[in-house]
């Protein structure tokens, strides 16, 4: 399972993306109820505080104590610090279990297990994710050629479940149609070279060898941004699996 430190909390609080609005509708309408969700892995709060809005309680928890204390406090969310393989949470809890871009560092065999005790029956667990980014074909260039030769003996096995959208990944349940949603964010070269920098295989780099090889990047990527001066769309490519335990 993934860890951070406070710094790492923080830099990931402030530059990881926030998800669709139309997925957190979709969720509403599909749960079985609005009352409880789980929000699994939630890292610093980014789905936790969007889920608030459509359901009555969200029970969230991490792995992590530096990214739960990061997390921005809402009156509807209760963050705690737990593994997603388990937990203290009653016996069919919860009408919805979220795994927000994490469910690849799970230990899957326990966590089904915890799924299917906590959750309602015919409750609904969705997960979701994204994989790399997309800017434009000059400065995806710069960052193929710049940054990723680098990280290329970094990447975790996890990550690699992450980049096929979790197709590897055998689900206890039958999978069921998902809309398409899109997850593009409007950032600047900074805000793009701080989120690169929240990558696992960014961070574990830069405890050997310091951060160097960003700050050399960065002149680069801001010669083939198309305005160095403003932001520009960046579009991560989006995926959601999701399905009803009974």
């Amino acid at each position: 399972m993934r860890t951070f430190d406070g710094q790492s909390s923080n830099i990931y609080s402030k530059t990881r993306p926030m998800y669709p609005a139309e997925l957190y509708y979709w969720l509403s309408q599909q749960a079985p109820s609005n009352s409880v969700v789980w929000d699994c892995a939630c890292g610093t709060g980014q789905a936790s505080l969007d889920l608030a809005a459509y359901f009555e309680r969200v029970e969230a928890s991490d792995i992590s104590a530096s990214q739960v204390n990061a997390a921005t406090p809402h009156r509807k969310v209760n963050y705690q610090i737990g593994s997603a393989e388990s937990t203290a949470y009653p016996d069919h809890s919860f009408d919805l279990v979220c795994v927000a871009h994490a469910l690849h560092w799970f230990d899957l065999d326990k966590f089904w297990q915890e799924l299917r005790r906590v959750l309602k029956p015919g409750g609904l667990f969705v997960c979701w994710g994204y994989n790399w980014l997309q800017i434009g074909e000059a400065e995806d260039k710069v960052i193929a050629e710049n940054i990723l030769p680098h990280l290329s003996n970094y990447w975790p096995s996890q990550s690699r479940v992450l980049w096929n959208q979790y197709n590897d990944i055998r689900f206890p349940f039958e999978l069921m149609n998902v809309p398409n949603f899109e997850l593009n964010c409007h950032w600047s070269v900074s805000q793009t070279l701080d989120f690169i920098r929240t990558w696992s295989a960014s961070q574990s780099y830069i405890q050997e060898h310091g951060d160097e090889f960003l700050l050399n990047a960065e002149p680069i990527i801001r010669d083939a941004w198309s305005d160095p001066h403003h932001k520009q769309d960046v579009r991560l490519p989006f995926f959601v699996k999701a399905g009803r335990v009974w």
